[in-house]
């Protein structure tokens, strides 16, 4: 939990400043991954990016899929915002990003417009990954450029320039 709590005390202050000064609202970025470590490294590139979309972190696949459904604790909509783009780790403590995937693929009212597949040896479940939807593949260890390339060719995502940084939106 004190990953998360710093992840969003990192882009709450950001992404309220940018909501106020534009006409895009901030929508959520969902990071499933077990890796609190991975978790930081994604939200420093982000901030590196000058990206202030509002960041939540999930740790296990059964809180990815209780996410995106928002059931539980992530019922409260206004708390945890349905996310627009999900990046997704593939080792999972309970399960498979491939699991979540699958689970989107059936459940299209509560998929995000973009789903990001990360992972550090999985090479060969790419084409897979594709197959069950995920729109792009990042491979651990993450580089910046990568990173970057990926924020600006997710499709169904735009990034919308404000005076504070960029905002990722639906296209």
């Amino acid at each position: 939990m004190g990953t998360l709590r710093r992840v969003n005390e990192a882009f709450s202050a950001t992404a309220s400043l940018a909501a106020t000064s534009s006409a895009v609202v901030p929508k959520t970025i969902l990071v499933v991954d077990d890796r609190s470590d991975d978790v930081e490294l994604l939200t420093l590139m982000l901030r590196r990016a000058r990206v202030r979309n509002r960041v939540e972190a999930v740790h296990s696949m059964t809180d990815g899929i209780a996410y995106l459904s928002g059931q539980g604790i992530y019922a409260d909509r206004d708390r945890y915002a349905a996310p627009t783009l999900l990046l997704l780790d593939l080792h999972l403590p309970d399960g498979s990003g491939l699991d979540i995937l699958r689970w989107i693929r059936s459940h299209r009212d509560c998929a995000p417009i973009g789903v990001v597949v990360l992972t550090g040896s999985h090479i060969g479940q790419i084409r897979e990954c594709y197959d069950l939807g995920a729109h792009s593949f990042l491979v651990k260890p993450l580089k910046f450029s990568d990173f970057q390339n990926m924020i600006d060719h997710v499709r169904g995502v735009k990034v919308a320039c404000t005076s504070e940084g960029y905002l990722m939106d639906v296209e």
